[in-house]
This record gives C-alpha cells, sequence and structure tokens, in this order.
C-alpha cells in the first residue's frame, strides 16, 4: 500500500484568517522566524503552505470529484471562488469545538482594557503582517508568550499601553479591532484584539463582515471607520438561532456554501425544527443522527460504464454538525482534475493522453475513515498489526496508525434540508413528485420503490438528484404507531445522484441498511479527541511552497473539462420549492402578478413600452434586450439591483458583464485567453463611475495585482471602442449617482428604486439578424476597485424582438420572476405589434466558474 509523507500544515486561528482576507499590511514590525516550541500533540507550522496532500487512499470518502482539486487549493480559495466577502475564519472544530459566546457587559469591559501585550507575526499565507493584543489582567507571560508561538510570532511585552498595535501603524491604515475571547480557564477576562486594516480588498463593512462573519468576533471600528459601530452588535450574515449556552444552531455559511452546509461554527440543526426555514419539521427532511451503508458508481458522460466504485457505512450527526464515513472498498479508476499524487504504476493511459489524470485503485483488505467535525476534517488510518479486525463504526483509537486533519473554514457539514430548499446563492430546487425506481436493496436484490424526487441545482449548472423512500413499512398501518419502531416512519434517503461539476465523472450513490444514532452513539465521532488523549498527533494537511498571489480557482488547460451527464437543460428545469413542511407556507402568486421586490411589474411595464424581452437572471440582476433592426444593433439594459455605496468612500461596486465564448460557464475561455469585459468602475481620484471596455485574463482569478492592473490600464471608455464590434447611446442611470437627471432616471424600469444601477447601450452585429442566443457573465464587487465579488453568475440571452418605434405598439413580456429556465412560448424571435403570444426569456443562472464546485455540495455528502 502506497503511503506519502505529509507535509505539515498551518495553525489557522482567527488571526491568521482574519490575514487571508484582509492582506494586513502594518509596517515597521518584527517577525518570528520559526517555531519550535509550539504545544503538545499540536502540528508544526510552516512559514507557508498552500497545497493540501490527501493519500489516495482516502478518496472514496469524498463522493464529489471536485473534493480532492478543493482540498489541493485549501479552504481559504474555496471560500474567495465561490464569491464569499472574505477568504475564512478559524472556526469551533472537532469535539471540543468553541462555541460563540454572547457580548457581555463583563466582556466589553475586558475588550477595552489596556493591551498586557502585543504579537507580530507574518501571516503564513498572504505573508503579510498581523498585530495581535492581548487584552485584559488574566493574561499572563506563559499565556502569551504560548498563544504567540501558536502563530509563530514575536511577542512584546515592552509597549506603550496607550498605542499598542498602533505603533508603527500609518493612521489611515487602521479600520478597526476584531475581538476574540481567549481560550482556557479564565476566558471570559482575556480579549484577543486583531487590528483590523483598510486595504483595496477591504473597506470598513468589508472588515466588519470579515471579523463578524469568518470569526464570530465583534468589530469595534477604530481609525479611518472609527465612530458610532452601531452598538456593536455582532450582527452575523449567517442565519441561525443563538442557545442559552452561546452557541448557535441551524446557522448556514454564507453565499453558495449556504446552499447545503451549515456554518462551521454551528452547533448543528435543532431537533424540534429549525424555525423560519422552508423545510421546518419536513418529514422528507435527513434525519439529524442516522446512518447508513452506502455503495457509489462512477460513470463517464455519454456512457453508462462503470469505471469506479466505493462501498462504506456513513454515519450523521447533524445535530451536533457532525460527520463520519467509513470507507472499506474502492476499486477502478478515479477520474478528476487534480486530485493527490498517483503512483505511475497506477495512472490510466487513456486518460493521460488528454492531460488529465485518472488514477487506479484497489482497496479490498483495508479501511480507512474520514470524520468532519464542525469546520475540521480528519483522515485516519489504522496500523496493520491489529488483533481484532477492522469494522465500520471502529471506536478503538488505539487502532490508529495515522491522523492527517485539514481546516475547512466556513465549511460546515451537510444540512440535513439542503435539497429541499433554495436557500443559499446561485441555486435552485425543482421537486419532481414520485417516481417508481428499481432499487438495490440490503440482500443487493433489485426491488421497486416509490421514491419522492428533488433535484438541487449547483452553481456550476449542474443538478444533483435526491431520491427519498415514498413508503415507510408502516405506511398502511392506518398511522397507528404504537409499537412500531421509529425506523419504520422514516423517509429514508435512498438514492442521490451527483453531477461531476466538470472536474470529474457523475456518480450514483445508494444507500442501505439505514438505522437511528442516539447520543449514546457519539463515540464513533469522538474517536480523534480520544487518540489525541492518548498522545496521539493529528498533522495538518497542508504544506509546500505557496504563492500569496495565487489564491484563486486554477485556471483549466486546453480541453480541460470532463462532461457531465447531469447539465442542468433549460427545456426541462422549472423552479419548484417544495418542502412539505407543516409550518413553513409555499409563496403565491396571482396568475400575472409578478409584483415582488424585483421591480416585477416595472419591469413589465418598461417591457411592454419599449419591446424588449426581460430576463430576469437573479435578485441582483435584470436584463432587457431587443434587436433594432434600423441599425442592426442589439439594444441592452442591465439593471443591477441591491447595490450600496460604500460606508468608507461613498462610492459604488464595480459591476460588470461579460461575454463568454461559448455556453460553458467559465470566468474566462477554457481554450486560453481573455474575457471580453463591460465595466462601470470608479477610476481612481474620481467620485462618479465610467463605463469601460476591458479584458479579464485569467491571472485575474487567481486575484493577481498584475492582472487588475492590466485591467485598468486597458479600460477604453465603451463610446470610444474601435473595432469590429462598437457601441453606443451608452446611458448609466441610478438614484445613486450624484445628480441623476429626471429623464435619465424615468428611462428605466427601475427608475424609483433607490438600490439600482442601470447600465444601457446597444452593440453593433456582424450579421444582418439577431444572434440564436448570448452567453454572458456578471459580477458585482465588494468595493470600488477591483478585486473579490459580492456575487456573480452566469446566463444566456436567447430573446431578441424587434425593438419598438415610436407609435408601435407594445409586444407583450412575460418576466422569468422564478430564475429558472424558461422558454419561448411561441417559438419565435421578434414577434410582430400584432402578435397576441407571450414571449418568455429563459435565464440559465449559475456561477461564473464550475471550479470549487464540490464546496458547495460535495464534500459533505
Amino acid at each position: 500500500m502506497t503511503k506519502y509523507a505529509l507535509a505539515s500544515g498551518f495553525l489557522c486561528s482567527s488571526s491568521f484568517l482574519l490575514g487571508l482576507l484582509l492582506e494586513t499590511r502594518m509596517p515597521h514590525v518584527s517577525h518570528a522566524a520559526s517555531s519550535s516550541n509550539l504545544p503538545a500533540h499540536h502540528p508544526r507550522v510552516p512559514q507557508s503552505s498552500s497545497s493540501t496532500y490527501i493519500d489516495p487512499k482516502f478518496h472514496g470518502h469524498l463522493h464529489c470529484p471536485y473534493a480532492a482539486k478543493w482540498l489541493v487549493d485549501g479552504p481559504a480559495k474555496a471560500a474567495r471562488d465561490l464569491g464569499l466577502d472574505s477568504r475564512g475564519r478559524k472556526l469551533p472544530g472537532g469535539a471540543d469545538r468553541r462555541r460563540r459566546r454572547n457580548q457581555e457587559d463583563d466582556a466589553a469591559s475586558t475588550s477595552t482594557a489596556a493591551a498586557m501585550g502585543r504579537c507580530d507575526f507574518t501571516n503564513a499565507f498572504s505573508g503579510q503582517a498581523t498585530c495581535l493584543e492581548f487584552r485584559g489582567a488574566a493574561w499572563t507571560e506563559e499565556i502569551m508568550m504560548a498563544r504567540c508561538e501558536e502563530e509563530s510570532g514575536a511577542l512584546d511585552l515592552d509597549l506603550d499601553a496607550t498605542k499598542g498595535c498602533r505603533d508603527g501603524m500609518e493612521d489611515t491604515a487602521l479600520a478597526g479591532w476584531c475581538l476574540k475571547e481567549g481560550e482556557g480557564d479564565g476566558a471570559d477576562e482575556r480579549v484577543e484584539a486583531t487590528a483590523m486594516t483598510i486595504s483595496s480588498m477591504a473597506d470598513c463593512d468589508g472588515n466588519r463582515m470579515a471579523c463578524q462573519t469568518f470569526v464570530g468576533g465583534r468589530f469595534v471600528p477604530d481609525g479611518v471607520c472609527g465612530g458610532d459601530d452601531g452598538g456593536g452588535e455582532n450582527d452575523n450574515v449567517f442565519d441561525g438561532e443563538t442557545t442559552d449556552a452561546g452557541g448557535t444552531t441551524c446557522a448556514i455559511a454564507p453565499g453558495a456554501i449556504g446552499a447545503a452546509h451549515q456554518a462551521a461554527y454551528s452547533s448543528g440543526y435543532l431537533r424540534s425544527g429549525c424555525p423560519d426555514t422552508p423545510a421546518q419539521n419536513s418529514p422528507y427532511m435527513w434525519p439529524l443522527k442516522w446512518a447508513a451503508d452506502y455503495e457509489s458508481h462512477s460513470m463517464p458522460a455519454y456512457t453508462d460504464e462503470v469505471v469506479f466504485h466505493a462501498k462504506g457505512r456513513t454515519y450523521y450527526a447533524l445535530d451536533k454538525n457532525w460527520k463520519r464515513s467509513d470507507t472499506v472498498y474502492q476499486k477502478g479508476v478515479l477520474r478528476t482534475i487534480g486530485q493527490s499524487p498517483c503512483s505511475e504504476e497506477d495512472i490510466d493511459p487513456d486518460f493521460a493522453e488528454k492531460g488529465l489524470l485518472g488514477c487506479w485503485k484497489n482497496q479490498t483488505d483495508y479501511m480507512t475513515t474520514m470524520l468532519h467535525l464542525g469546520n475540521m476534517m480528519y483522515f485516519l488510518s489504522y496500523r496493520d498489526n491489529v488483533t481484532d479486525a477492522l469494522r465500520p463504526g471502529e471506536t478503538d483509537p488505539s487502532k490508529i496508525d495515522e491522523c492527517i486533519s485539514i481546516d475547512l473554514a466556513v465549511i460546515g457539514n451537510i444540512r440535513p434540508d439542503w435539497f429541499l430548499d433554495k436557500r443559499g446563492d446561485d441555486t435552485d430546487v425543482q421537486y419532481l413528485g414520485n417516481q417508481h425506481v428499481y432499487y438495490s436493496d440490503e440482500n443487493r436484490t433489485s426491488v421497486p420503490k416509490l421514491v419522492k424526487q428533488w433535484r438541487k441545482k449547483d452553481f456550476a449548472s449542474q443538478y444533483f438528484v435526491m431520491s427519498m423512500m415514498g413508503n415507510p413499512p408502516n405506511r398502511l398501518e392506518n398511522n397507528a404507531t404504537d409499537n412500531i419502531p421509529v425506523e419504520d416512519t422514516l423517509h429514508w434517503p435512498l438514492i442521490l445522484n451527483i453531477p461531476g461539476e466538470g472536474f470529474g465523472d457523475d456518480q450514483l450513490q445508494v444507500y442501505r441498511n439505514h438505522a437511528l444514532l442516539t447520543d449514546d452513539d457519539d463515540d464513533l465521532f469522538t474517536l480523534v479527541q480520544r487518540y489525541e488523549a492518548m498522545g496521539g498527533v493529528c498533522g495538518n494537511a497542508r504544506g509546500g511552497d505557496d504563492d500569496a498571489s495565487d489564491i484563486g480557482p486554477p485556471v483549466l488547460e486546453e480541453e480541460a473539462y470532463i462532461p457531465s451527464d447531469l447539465e442542468v437543460d433549460p427545456n426541462s428545469w422549472v423552479s419548484n420549492e417544495y418542502t412539505f413542511s407543516p409550518v413553513w407556507q409555499v409563496p403565491t402568486q396571482e396568475m400575472g402578478d409578478e409584483n415582488d421586490d424585483d421591480g416585477g411589474d416595472d419591469a413589465a411595464s418598461a417591457a411592454a413600452s419599449s419591446g424588449k424581452a426581460t430576463t430576469r437572471v437573479s435578485d441582483r440582476l435584470t436584463v432587457q434586450s431587443c434587436h433594432d433592426t434600423a441599425t442592426n444593433t442589439i439594444d441592452l439594459s442591465f439593471h443591477f439591483h441591491d447595490i450600496a455605496p460604500s460606508s468608507t468612500t461613498a462610492l459604488l461596486p464595480w459591476m460588470a458583464i461579460g461575454y463568454r465564448s461559448s455556453d460553458v460557464c467559465a470566468m474566462t475561455p477554457l481554450e486560453g485567453g481573455s474575457t471580453p469585459l463591460v465595466l462601470v468602475a470608479t477610476p481612481p481620484n474620481e467620485s462618479a463611475p465610467t463605463v469601460y471596455k476591458t479584458e479579464l485574463p485569467p491571472e485575474a482569478k487567481s486575484m493577481s495585482s498584475e492582472a487588475f492592473a492590466t485591467m485598468y490600464a486597458n479600460m477604453v471608455p465603451l463610446e470610444d471602442v474601435e473595432g469590429d464590434v462598437v457601441y453606443g447611446d451608452v446611458v448609466l442611470e441610478s438614484a445613486l449617482l450624484a445628480d441623476p437627471t429626471a429623464a435619465a432616471r424615468a428611462s428605466s424600469p427601475f427608475g424609483g428604486e433607490d438600490d439600482v444601477v442601470s447600465l444601457r447601450y446597444r452593440q453593433s452585429l456582424d450579421e444582418d439578424s439577431a444572434p440564436d442566443a448570448m452567453y454572458l457573465m456578471y459580477a458585482i464587487g465588494m468595493s470600488s476597485e477591483l478585486g473579490i465579488h459580492e456575487t456573480r453568475g452566469c446566463f444566456e440571452l436567447v430573446s431578441f424582438p424587434v425593438c419598438m418605434t415610436d407609435g408601435e405598439d407594445a409586444v407583450q413580456v412575460e418576466i422569468d420572476g422564478n430564475n429558472s429556465d424558461g422558454e419561448r412560448e411561441n417559438g419565435e424571435e421578434g414577434a410582430d405589434a400584432s402578435s397576441s403570444g407571450m414571449v418568455t426569456a429563459r435565464a440559465a443562472s449559475a456561477l461564473s466558474s464550475a471550479v470549487i464546485a464540490m464546496a458547495v455540495f460535495g464534500v459533505m455528502v
């Protein structure tokens, strides 16, 4: 059995992860070069790290094909690539995970106490300097020294109490402080205060978001952001309930991750049901504590040939945010982009000819274990010379041979209602109803089963299919549940179809031999805690050279895209959120009533008056389109919703429309090259945005400062663009602009809304007719400077009716209010004014890249 020497990893503390987000820059501070005296049982902290190497024997635990690549790049990249507002956080993990504490009065007094010392250290990921103050009289030199050594930092006890981390910092750099209680005995009398700084990646609001969302701390404005801190409330963006013990339950992760995952710091889901959620108390939610045997088969697209086969048993305690997976069998070729190293003799030559890695597996006589506890994931292998045979559910820590860990940052375990609702960003759900299927039972016998099915769309515009048991064994017992086992009343998960998401083969997974778990089974999940208690060490999986600027998604080589048979088909997808919750009420609308928060009536009215087709891409973007036959141009209007200026600079965030080269949802072409952009941005030293044409290079996905500089340098005012495609009648209008004219605002269907920015222009055509489709994408930045986006998505425009001229009647347009993939009901474009048909625009909404797709759904299934 091939084994690898795993590089030691980093200590992902609160300060470390804040550095990931903010790229803190503080001059004139000293840094320790290394750490040689870490606490007992703690992995060594490297000076730089980027790669995560997971032994191939553990791949069977990662049921989504892109999981291995996600682990290679690390959770910080996953958070960034998923369009979050931050790159990571130190979250409670393991069996003894910390709970978030309420901000009590005594803690508040400690937070303002004088600094007893400061720790200066170099962020191991970004390479930037970070400063941490130790506030409160309960900090001793010994405790401060140990805490600072965890960061490989230099402790300074001889400091001016009135300055602390301010010493040596520019006045314009400090944004405020992120306050967190210390750990251990007397923690409520010790506060860690991390200096937060203004940068191109985060203004005052961004710093507050980072502290509250990814660290669970309390942000106190200071310096540039000084003044009223809004009461210092920890108004976390995560959706959750706070328990009396200070823990947070029912919290889902931010952004696209929340479409399937709990927040890593969450204490879990409530057994009584999570209030105000669409699937509250639904009988079709996954049980909170359960176990089942699983068997998965991987099939390439366009064929039913099974190329990879895995078996094991999985265990969930979702009320505590825990999962365990024991894999006992892997055989076949695992075909994924970015998986861990594979021995040369195990590489599949046919796949290698395509520049991709297919690795043959043959695990038939040993077991491996994966544990996902809060934000921490552990991989366990066992000694070969154990006297008792290993079986799934092993609880003896003395049998462990090796333990590897990785901090998953914001990503907790799957939420039990993940497939029922469309909470989270850039996702959708389609309840399909009943269907009889052939199900392979415990005896591997195919038996007919009635299932209820749901499709869950991810931001890669592919979908999962969850088949839940439709008829529990007691279904015909007239609801007489006396003396009937609880297991016989449940709608168990039976079959899960998992898409390859561009980085691997599709999978079909079957669950058998289901059983409920209780708190008495917690020893299944505390194996690592007991292993460490007996002196074992779980080393970190991250290690290797690091390029701090390379924190974005990988850039695929030409043809490095594995097709899937589970791509969203716009002809079959209909948004349909139905959960069978006895509490939640399904939103209803009258036929033809599109009066929602996105200005449906206004958009419909505008479409009727302009003859434009209207596409509701998402809650953040509505698009109108038509073909001006007189000038042979496409008339486009993009309405960006929920836009707010920065509280620090009062500038609007950047907004962009990208022109994709194909229907593949990728930020830049898979064959290489840049993506043309129409960019709304505020130039340096200016106070109002302008509309430009520029290019998005592949390096920008890695947040390269050089790439952003190139984008700025290549910006040309849109109306001044020369070449085969030219633009005209460029109008940017919003109540947020300094002096919007009444005429400009009146021309937009959302002119009466204060949080909408509307961009309109005409684009010339090469042909004499409107295109069959335009493949586009959009993004909205976190600030006015190019950098992290707040949200993004791919979409298609397929409807281009003839633009109206004065005196013509309107073409009726129906708004796609469900953000689903509808189709033109008449089957024709450019219907004339006398047409009585309705034209429905189609939105194939998805995130702008399939990369990191597993982080949304994969690692937790």
